[in-house]
């Protein structure tokens, strides 16, 4: 009985009890979007940083003192060096700047292409110097004296997440702003021409100095991948208070197809429609109300994480140790978007067809009552 008529009764029917159906849809609604938001921001953070990663080498050696970060030495790399196998190892100067002023922290990093009396800083950055008239210059007060770098380029926010609180100093001026000498690093980076060596030499680097920390490009990628793990207890609120509301829009669904609907589907069954006519009527119906709920939640979210810039959303994964003036590259997993859907319209639909199924074929007359 599938038919134009059959359609626009289905859809009039809908109209017609559209009161009904309002929060319904609404909480669907808003239950896909709180969930499509955290996917997008969430993968595209983690594209950023895996993107970053690429550019990097195979191996990562940091220095361990009390248990903490600290630098490395020369004395180091040229050991390491003589491992078989490695074709290049560069110390990295890396470390954060505590800027008292505003009660933050800076990422800095040293690069050897960068002027000796400039600096790049990132969108996050620019926003806070500009607070305190740091317009055309900059001064890292040190222990032992204010080093003076000039401004010179903004990292666009549009063109990765990660640059929102770097500055990018000169290898010399960077290690003199952390307080490191000529041969000290902050790490070494070691490349290797052959990927089937890689666990091979790391392992060999730690039993020669087992005190220091060895990081291979998969265990940052995977570490990554899982970077927000130590937020669970926040995502397990979010996830928990999604989960009630879409109990709660199964009870509603239920209640509307047992209370309201339970006459007429009686009256549809008087004038000559079968179980599988009101079955496909209520199917018709319900589809209507998920896919459009699932469709304006998903394209909602969409615009909320990647034209907005998803204010207050942001930070559970961000924080606010920073100005957080990002732009989030847009990223879609269609993978965890059909799971959404499978997940939230199947049981959207369950609960309006079973009880639906169940009045149908019971006594007409009961149902008229």
């Amino acid at each position: 009985m599938l038919n134009k008529e059959f359609l626009n009764f289905a859809v009039l029917m809908l109209n017609k009890d559209k009161s009904n159906h309002i929060f319904s849809a609404v909480l669907f609604m808003f239950i896909v979007f709180i969930l499509s938001a955290v996917l997008f921001i969430s993968n595209s953070i983690q594209n950023d940083m895996l993107l970053t990663l690429d550019s990097q080498a195979q191996i990562i050696v940091k220095n361990q003192k009390a248990g903490k970060h600290t630098q490395i030495t020369d004395e180091y790399l040229d050991e390491i060096i003589q491992i078989n196998g490695i074709e290049n190892i560069e110390g990295k100067i890396e470390g954060y700047y505590y800027f008292a002023q505003d009660d933050r922290y800076f990422h800095i990093f040293g690069n050897d292409d960068t002027p000796f009396d400039k600096v790049t800083i990132g969108e996050g950055v620019k926003d806070i110097l500009d607070k305190f008239y740091y317009k055309e210059y900059f001064n890292f007060i040190t222990d032992e004296k204010i080093l003076k770098v000039f401004i010179d380029k903004t990292i666009p926010k549009e063109a990765n997440i990660i640059s929102n609180d770097i500055m990018i100093l000169n290898t010399q001026k960077a290690s003199m702003v952390l307080g490191l000498d000529e041969n000290e690093y902050s790490y070494l980076q070691i490349t290797i021409p052959k990927d089937s060596e890689i666990d091979f030499i790391a392992n060999k680097i730690k039993f020669i100095y087992p005190h220091l920390k060895i990081e291979t490009k998969e265990q940052l990628q995977s570490n990554i991948k899982h970077l927000f793990y130590y937020k669970g207890g926040l995502f397990m609120i979010l996830y928990i208070v999604v989960l009630l509301s879409f109990f709660i829009l199964l009870k509603n669904q239920i209640d509307n197809t047992i209370g309201t609907s339970r006459k007429n589907i009686a009256i549809l069954r008087a004038i000559g429609y079968s179980i599988n006519n009101i079955i496909l009527l209520k199917f018709i119906q319900n589809i209507i109300i998920s896919l459009g709920s699932y469709t304006i939640g998903v394209v909602g979210a969409y615009i909320y994480v990647f034209k907005l810039d998803a204010p207050l959303l942001k930070y559970l994964f961000l924080g606010s140790e920073i100005s957080n003036n990002i732009s989030f590259t847009p990223t879609i997993n269609f993978e965890i978007l059909f799971l959404i859907f499978i997940f939230t319209i199947i049981p959207f639909l369950s609960a309006v067809i079973l009880p639906s199924w169940k009045i149908a074929i019971s006594d007409i007359n009961e149902a008229m009552r």
